[in-house]
């Protein structure tokens, strides 16, 4: 679709310097564009292969805690079980220009409970919920990263396209015209040019 301009030198110069513009930008947004597909995906692998050992270390977690069921009542299991205390910090790290929260544990603590009258399995149960925290921590950070980075893939996407299929192509076009006008132009003003040659000639 060709761009509404006024068919002369000034314009047509105008457009060029444009047309640069818009190629290098279409240039520098691929690029980025491929840069933020090759992070995501790397993110990607790291949540899946961190999801795995998570979901490892929940069953084993959860095997401890069933075993411990078996031993006690609901009601028992909640006595004895601990009231504990986490407290996190959030950080920010630059991913390309986006901003990416961090978890960080700034304090994770069990109060004391009576080791004699727990199983041995709900001990190892809540020592190995508290080594999986981490885990859960620096999963949520790569859920929040890839989804920053799928927003941003789609947003630098449109813009690549926009580029690429409209405002390029109808640069190209408005170029196109204006420089088949004033050749024209110029035609059509030797033409007249010869025209008062002639008549000057004749007199």
């Amino acid at each position: 679709m060709r761009i509404q301009a006024n068919p002369n030198r000034m314009e047509l110069l105008r457009l060029r310097r444009r047309l640069v513009l818009a190629e290098r930008g279409h240039k520098l947004l691929k690029d980025k564009l491929e840069e933020i597909m090759r992070r995501f995906l790397e993110i990607i692998r790291q949540f899946y292969a961190l999801q795995e050992e998570v979901d490892s270390k929940f069953k084993k977690i959860f095997l401890s805690f069933a075993l411990a069921r078996t031993r006690n009542s609901q009601e028992e299991l909640e006595e004895l079980l601990p009231s504990g205390k986490l407290a996190l910090e959030t950080r920010k790290e630059r991913i390309l220009n986006l901003s990416i929260p961090r978890f960080e544990i700034k304090e994770m603590k069990i109060s004391d409970y009576d080791l004699l009258n727990t199983e041995s399995e709900l001990d190892i149960g809540l020592l190995k919920a508290q080594e999986l925290f981490k885990d859960l921590m620096e999963l949520a950070r790569l859920f929040k990263a890839a989804e920053l980075l799928a927003d941003e893939i789609e947003v630098t996407r449109r813009r690549v396209n926009a580029l690429e299929h409209i405002l390029i192509p109808s640069i190209r076009e408005t170029i196109s015209h204006i420089s088949s006008r004033l050749e024209e132009m110029e035609r059509s003003f030797q033409v007249q040019l010869m025209r008062v040659k002639e008549i000057v000639r004749a007199h």
